[in-house]
């Protein structure tokens, strides 16, 4: 192979990579604003007398409360947006969601999720104070994190997905408090 045809192979691959990036975005942002979110929870995290996050669950009022109540539910669309009060760091998130997880999961359970967690995690990234995270669930589309409105990654496997809420939303949350908290204010808001 001539430098020539080196040159167009590697600009080929680039162009291919960039459009293929440039797809998930414009996905990402279309589930994104196809959705029409509406909070029904928000929860200050305090440790020590300090704020450090404050989340807001949201979810589309119009469709229909999971059949089990289980929000978790792969059928249900939802959305959690946490704003951080300090600086934290990609590694301390990932050992976060991991530790939570082997805490709440046996090994059997996490092994069939383990490579979408690993690439979730792997996506993580330091944040400042006033930054913020974004978890969107949509059914059929993915379980996409963001931060600032910058999409990092989708994980597209429902059972993946509900395992990876989980640290915030089911039995492997990091904060039980703020769980039980969003989830009855959750309840309550839909069921009036």
């Amino acid at each position: 192979m001539n430098r020539k045809q080196k040159v167009c192979g590697r600009v080929w691959r680039r162009t291919w990579l960039n459009s293929l990036m440039m797809a998930g975005v414009i996905f990402m942002q279309s589930v994104a604003q196809a959705t029409e979110w509406q909070t029904v929870s928000s929860e200050t995290y305090t440790l020590l007398w300090k704020d450090l996050t404050f989340t807001r669950l949201q979810v589309d009022p119009q469709q229909a409360l999971p059949e089990n109540g289980d929000i978790l539910n792969p059928s249900y669309a939802k959305q959690i947006i946490i704003e951080y009060k300090v600086g934290v760091s990609a590694e301390r998130f990932q050992k976060m969601t991991n530790k939570a997880l082997e805490g709440a999961f046996s090994e059997q359970e996490l092994a069939p999720a383990a490579a979408d967690i690993a690439r979730f995690c792997s996506w993580y990234l330091a944040v400042e104070k006033g930054d913020h995270y974004q978890l969107t669930w949509v059914p059929d589309e993915g379980l996409g994190l963001a931060l600032n409105g910058r999409q990092l990654g989708i994980v597209s496997s429902p059972e993946s997905a509900a395992i990876i809420l989980s640290v915030w939303l089911g039995r492997a949350a990091v904060s039980e408090e703020q769980r039980d908290t969003m989830l009855a204010a959750w309840r309550e808001a839909l069921s009036g």
